[in-house]
């Protein structure tokens, strides 16, 4: 017998929907890595910070592999076996990661996390998406859903791991998360039925060389973009042997999916235009998404801030999400053309660019970021739903599990990696740069005439302020680029699609009070 829901008869309503929301938080926060705690990591194993670095891409990149399969999977085993075995591995993963002292096995133990954490929340999503839309509107599910799956894992997940390992250790928040994970195992066993969703498929029409070539694509190019700067780059032989492997892998890949008969990848999805259009945004997106790196820069070498605080700090973007949320929600109700709420993002996004470039100074007060977070919190949801909608819009329900892998990697690693490699090679050129600048103008005569001038923490100081104002100068301009691209470029058929739309408004109701005038009048 099919059953298409996840939990047992028995069960009532709210406490099916409570259950869902619980299942989907708990495995959207639980990391084998939290980016809050590296560097209590580094000091506590001596591992460089370059394999947990890569262990979060790994994490992405174990959850990218394991979509374009998943339904695959859920059709051959059954919900609760799915589940539980998920919930355990991501139990296991964090007990691995909280005992080794080595990078290698930290970053295996996130590859296995983010293939088990895939099978934690894709269930719960579709349950989550008919409850919210009903008749199957992506805008108003999206408006919705994703400030929660945004905000959970990122600056909430950092915060509770920080707060726990503040008082303790960093292995205290991964003993935490299997202990949770373990129970939430048992609470499934006793609520969630034992059948299957549909008809029983076998497995071997799955791309296993496909799946392996895909993942070795991905690591290769997460190693290039963690340990680049930490080995100079193209000087390493590694880092040219991960290079040449990512370009071989990439084009094998590619090869591969255009001729086999069942593909893993649907690459015929980048036909579209909607889909290419949709990648140069995120490159965008990526682009503004990896300032925050600067932000911590600052607040970390000259304002002097703890974890704890930039934890804190982070979770500032939560209101700037529900205004996005808010806006998205009547925006797409009312049907109103895409194009103006994209740009709203990325003006925000560039607000936030300008004003941390002018209150960037050694003496500032924390009350004075909160506004930019809020920017960025507006900008990086109103992004996430703009973005996602339009670049799939055109994208069938029945291949959706094979065309999201590849966006969501674009999206969440290869843009995101990038720019954080990028922003973090030019900050060290940059700050070389500025002491060099400053110690041309270092004599004798002005070292004795202000004898704190030539201290080292000033000149560091200086340096890293500097590299930061000129690291924001050039976003600022390329974030101008970005937002002449979505102001000029059409989004439809018609050229000006949102005048023509509030004329076709102003059409609509004149015809209707004509109408109405005229009905008035016979009666």
């Amino acid at each position: 017998m099919y059953n298409k829901s996840l939990f047992d008869t028995w069960v009532p309503g709210p406490l099916v929907l409570l259950l869902t929301i619980l299942i989907m938080a708990i495995t959207l926060v639980a990391m084998p890595v939290y980016s809050s705690n590296i560097g209590l990591m580094v000091g506590s194993t001596g591992i460089y910070s370059e394999y947990f670095a890569l262990a979060t891409f790994s994490v992405l990149i174990g959850m990218a592999i394991i979509i374009p399969i998943f339904f695959r999977i859920k059709l051959r085993f059954r919900a609760k076996e799915i589940m539980v075995t998920s919930l355990i591995i991501m139990a296991l993963m964090s007990v691995v990661t909280a005992t080794t002292n080595s990078g290698v096995v930290v970053i295996v133990a996130s590859l296995i996390f983010g293939m088990a954490k895939v099978f934690g929340f894709m269930d719960c999503i579709f349950i989550i998406f008919f409850i919210i839309s009903p008749k199957g509107d992506k805008g108003r599910f999206f408006s919705i859903f994703y400030p929660f799956a945004v905000f959970l894992p990122g600056p909430f997940g950092a915060f509770i791991a920080t707060n726990i390992s503040y008082g303790a250790n960093w292995q205290t928040m991964h003993w935490y998360t299997a202990g949770v994970l373990l129970l939430l195992a048992l609470v499934c066993v006793t609520v969630m039925h034992n059948k299957r969703f549909d008809r029983k498929v076998p497995l071997y029409y799955i791309d296993w060389l496909g799946m392996l070539i895909y993942a070795t694509t991905l690591i290769s190019m997460g190693y290039v973009f963690a340990f680049g700067k930490q080995q100079d780059w193209f000087v390493s032989p590694r880092i040219t042997l991960a290079s040449v492997l990512c370009a071989v892998s990439s084009i094998a890949l590619i090869v591969r999916e255009l001729k086999i008969k069942r593909p893993l990848l649907l690459l015929k999805m980048y036909q579209s235009k909607k889909v290419r259009m949709g990648l140069l945004f995120l490159v965008g997106q990526g682009m503004f998404m990896a300032v925050s790196t600067i932000l911590t820069i600052y607040t970390t070498a000259i304002l002097g801030y703890n974890w704890v605080i930039n934890s804190s700090l982070g979770l500032m973007i939560l209101p700037g999400m529900v205004v996005s949320a808010f806006v998205a929600f009547h925006w797409f109700k009312n049907k109103i053309p895409i194009k103006m709420y994209m740009f709203s993002g990325f003006g925000a996004y560039f607000l936030y660019v300008v004003v941390l470039y002018f209150i960037m100074v050694p003496g500032l007060s924390i009350g004075q970021l909160y506004l930019p977070q809020i920017l960025a919190g507006y900008g990086m949801c109103t992004l996430y739903i703009s973005i996602w909608l339009y670049a799939l819009d055109e994208i069938p329900g029945t291949e959706m599990f094979g065309s999201v892998s590849t966006i969501v990697m674009f999206r969440s690693f290869v843009t995101t990696g990038f720019f954080t490699a990028l922003y973090g090679w030019l900050h060290y050129k940059f700050q070389w740069q500025s002491i060099g600048d400053m110690a041309f103008y270092f004599d004798a005569l002005t070292m004795s005439q202000n004898p704190g001038a030539g201290s080292l923490r000033d000149v560091q100081m200086g340096a890293v302020l500097a590299a930061n104002k000129k690291l924001l100068g050039y976003i600022i301009i390329a974030g101008m680029a970005f937002l002449a691209l979505v102001f000029f470029y059409m989004f439809g058929r018609q050229k000006y699609m949102y005048a023509r739309y509030r004329m076709y408004q102003s059409e609509k109701r004149r015809m209707n009070d004509s109408a109405s005038a005229v009905a008035g009048a016979i009666t």
